[in-house]
């Protein structure tokens, strides 16, 4: 009944009694505001939980940036007929895993004839951390070379 215009809106005598009949009828229950320390306490909590939800995942350490270079020399296998699919669902599989760590920067298929396939550029804490994610890499199982470089700007 707010939204009528003035004229046409009833009595507020009249509209408590209708309200206070609903009520004592069990029709409808009375609103209740807030008190002003539990909308503080639901504001402070609410506050609390995005500084939770948005704090980083873990501190961060300085970290370098690093090339792994796939290489198709005379050791790689290509696929067989219909696999090409399947080592691709395998290798982003891994690169997934990557980025949830949130090791993976860039990923990507160099086009063109050459002996790199593609790469992927990763973060790490040092030389050693690089080599530890390359020989994780599924591009080994087919006979191919993961060489890391390290990536400087």
């Amino acid at each position: 009944m707010r939204d009528l215009p003035r004229e046409q809106q009833p009595s507020r005598a009249l509209e408590e009694r209708v309200v206070s009949t609903l009520v004592a009828a069990g029709l409808v229950r009375r609103r209740r505001a807030w008190p002003v320390w539990a909308a503080t306490a639901a504001a402070a909590l609410v506050v609390a939980i995005g500084v939770w939800v948005a704090r980083p995942a873990r501190p961060a350490a300085p970290r370098n940036t690093y090339v792994l270079l796939l290489h198709e020399d005379s050791a790689y296998r290509p696929p067989l007929e219909g696999q090409g699919a399947e080592r691709l669902a395998e290798m982003r599989r891994w690169a997934d895993s990557l980025d949830a760590l949130g090791t993976l920067e860039r990923a990507g298929r160099l086009v063109g004839p050459g002996p790199i396939d593609g790469l992927f550029m990763v973060r790490a804490a040092d030389d050693s951390a690089a080599a530890r994610i390359a020989a994780t890499c599924p591009y080994h199982k087919w006979g191919g070379r993961v060489e890391v470089k390290r990536f400087e700007d």
